[in-house]
């Protein structure tokens, strides 16, 4: 009996220093039920795709991306508007006197600048946009842990469900078998989808992170 209980002490002190708190004043992260060793596996899905469709901080950021947009559009307009006006210049001139070669050699200057600038922007906007879509997944794959954590899952499978397009003459036979050999999950109910639960976390985290 005294070993018993010196055992009891011990893991008390053990799940004490493993719990998780996001402030003092927070509540205590729900503890995942307790489940048998015999009992059977409780398993759930969740849709990445829609979480991240769904979810505020992927609004937010493409929002933010769509003024990103904007700006290297007006940017890009500059630049044409630039190229347009040497380019006019240049041909009010006649072809043989030096003042045409001068205004030439100006304009493959800039062209030459502004297809370095187009090529450093895009590299620079699809590295940004992989870092942030990386980042958002992992933050998704934490989320989903957890949720499945607090409500005793064992297992989580990501749902697959590529849309067959409303109007099928759209796709050959190839692109039809390849969306329906892509959807991995053919039926569920509603109460194994953890998807909300995910969105739910992820924006609260979001909120008060902002």
């Amino acid at each position: 009996m005294i070993r018993r209980h010196f055992a009891v002490m011990a893991l008390a002190g053990v799940l004490s220093l493993t719990g998780i708190s996001f402030g003092q004043d927070a509540p205590a992260t729900p503890a995942a039920p307790a489940v048998s060793a015999d009992a059977p596996a409780k398993i759930a899905i969740c849709n990445p795709a829609r979480i991240f469709q769904d979810m505020q901080e992927t609004q937010d950021l493409r929002q933010s991306m769509e003024a990103e947009g904007k700006s290297f559009m007006e940017k890009k307009t500059e630049w044409e508007t630039k190229l347009r006006e040497l380019q006019s210049n240049r041909d009010q001139l006649k072809n043989d006197s030096p003042q045409y070669n001068q205004r030439n050699q100006e304009l493959l200057k800039v062209a030459t600048e502004y297809e370095v600038w187009g090529k450093l922007t895009q590299a620079d906007v699809q590295r940004n946009q992989k870092m942030r879509m990386k980042a958002l997944f992992d933050k998704i794959q934490a989320a989903v842990s957890e949720v499945a954590e607090q409500k005793g899952i064992d297992l989580v499978i990501s749902e697959q469900k590529p849309e067959v397009p409303d109007n099928i003459d759209q796709i050959n036979v190839d692109q039809l078998r390849a969306i329906l050999n892509g959807r991995n999950v053919l039926y569920h109910s509603a109460r194994v989808d953890i998807s909300n639960d995910v969105i739910a976390l992820l924006d609260s985290r979001y909120r008060a992170g902002k």
